[in-house]
């Protein structure tokens, strides 16, 4: 009988100790988080410190600490490569200004919204293009992977500036409907091909094209299509209740805010 209850106490802590690692981390392990690594005050590197510093990088840290981990892996992800990182494995979640949309809702789940920014268009002052109507005929640099170059047609198109077109069907290397799309693998190559006149504007969230503005440089005044940043997790993931319960407490308690004040001065 001893021996019976003593096999029963030890399988009843393994499966605590089964659960507490499913839930993440309590047993002091590391989260492997997938951020920015060139958009200040969100998530940044620093080749000199060899750290990551910003908004993003401070609200993975608190949502570590309250889901039990002993550590944080930053991984550099892009918004190419920030879904395919995160359906690999090679993430834990992503905080990485990734954008709520009806459609990444289908395939992940996400956190409520941390921060709203708006797109925007960043052209060079020497272009004398002051509005979105003298866009039309222009190419347009824009993030391979991002939501930028569908989001700005639209806002052309409800504002007359080019014909309405079929969303569904939409890509921006093949869009050809009075504007033109050039996809980059990093906004620093979208910032030197808007400089060397590869292109003559720079779509994105405004918090990313401020990264890259300059006393040269100058925003069109239209800014629109708000961007709700979410922390992202794998759909059904055992973190995504724990990563809503941290990001609506910080939200509650005024923490978010000082957060975005912190990294906005």
């Amino acid at each position: 009988m001893r021996e019976r209850r003593w096999g029963a106490a030890v399988l009843l802590a393994a499966m605590a100790l089964l659960l507490l690692a499913s839930c993440g981390g309590a047993a002091g392990g590391t989260l492997k988080v997938g951020v920015k690594d060139d958009t200040t005050n969100f998530g940044l590197y620093s080749t000199e410190s060899q750290e990551y510093s910003g908004m993003e990088i401070d609200l993975a840290r608190l949502i570590a600490e309250d889901l039990g981990y002993g550590g944080v892996e930053f991984v550099t992800v892009t918004a190419a490569t920030r879904e395919q990182m995160l359906d690999r494995g090679d993430v834990d979640m992503v905080i990485a200004t990734f954008s709520k949309t009806e459609e990444r809702l289908e395939k992940y789940d996400f956190s409520s919204t941390y921060y709203t920014d708006y797109v925007g268009v960043m052209v060079e002052e020497s272009s004398l293009i002051d509005s979105l109507r003298e866009l039309k005929g222009c190419r347009v640099g824009v993030m391979s992977g991002s939501t930028h170059a569908l989001t700005l047609a639209e806002y052309m198109a409800e504002q007359r500036v080019i014909p309405a077109f079929d969303e569904d069907s939409f890509t921006p290397a093949g869009f050809d409907g009075g504007v033109t799309f050039v996809e980059y693998d990093t906004y620093a190559d979208i910032s030197q091909a808007l400089e060397y006149g590869e292109v003559d504007a720079f779509a994105a969230d405004r918090s990313i094209l401020n990264v890259y503005m300059d006393g040269g440089r100058v925003f069109l005044p239209d800014q629109f299509s708000p961007q709700e940043y979410g922390v992202c997790t794998p759909k059904g993931s055992s973190l995504s209740a724990g990563v809503e319960k941290t990001v609506q407490a910080v939200l509650a308690d005024g923490t978010m805010d000082e957060l975005v004040q912190k990294w906005r001065n």
